[in-house]
This record gives structure tokens, sequence and C-alpha cells, in this order.
């Protein structure tokens, strides 16, 4: 049986392992807080000695989240869907007609082009719009 989950801040979560993960860190950041305020108040300034426990609490925290991360792995569920079997330039077509023309790659800027190459869309750009200019009157 699937335990219960909930979802927080757009990720999926067992509610029994989210109170123990916040239990982890406040039982670890709290007393490490407390611990450090009355070691560094005992030495002298205490408006310092706060400042460095807190972030010994701080310290805490992250470990506590460490510890949490190990013993309560995550909930998530992929799936993926059934892959989209038109091929790029079908999909090309249906964005140029519902936008527009999309103009001649090789016309952008360096930095784009080579995200665009990055991507493997390139030469499928080139080709629609060579195909489109071939359509509107000939010319490349």
């Amino acid at each position: 049986m699937m335990p219960q989950l909930l979802e927080v801040w757009n990720d999926t979560v067992d509610p029994k392992h989210l109170t123990g993960g916040i239990a982890i860190g406040v039982g670890i950041a709290v007393p490490a807080y407390l611990i450090a305020d009355q070691i560094f108040a005992s030495r002298g300034d205490g408006t310092l000695g706060h400042s460095y426990a807190l972030l010994v609490g701080i310290v805490g925290c992250i470990v506590g989240a460490v510890i949490a991360g190990f013993l309560f792995k995550p909930k998530r569920v992929i799936t993926t869907a059934g892959a989209d079997t038109r091929n790029r330039q079908e999909i090309i077509n249906e964005i140029v007609d519902e936008y527009g023309d999309l103009g001649d790659p090789r016309e952008l800027g360096p930095s784009v082009q080579e995200e665009v190459r990055a991507l493997g869309l390139f030469d499928a750009l080139v080709e629609n719009h060579e195909t489109r200019a071939q359509e509107k009157g000939g010319h490349k």
C-alpha cells in the first residue's frame, strides 16, 4: 500500500518523513545553538558570541538536512509521456503556422546559434527556412 503523500513546495513528501526530518533538524540545530551560545557567552563578548552561536545553529540545520536526506529517500514518481512521433519539420511547421515566420537561423547571433546547435535544431530550422523561402518565390 502506498503511503499518503503530500505536496510541499512543488515536491512530493511522506508526512511521517517530513515530520521526522523537521524533528531531526530541530533536534540537532537547537541544542547546537544553545550549547554554542553558552560556550561563547562564558568566554566574553555576548553579542559576538550570539552571532557565532547562530552560525553553529545554521551548521546544525545543514547537518540535520543531510541526515534526513540519507534517511528519507525521495517519493517522486516519474512518469514519461508517450513520445511524440512527429518529425521535427512537422513540429516546426506548426510553430510557424501559429507564431509566424521564424527567419533564417544563420542570421542569429553566434551565442544563440551555438545554443540552437546544442539542441540539435539548427539544421532543421535552416531546412525549414529554405523550404518556406522556395515556396514563397524561389529565393533563398
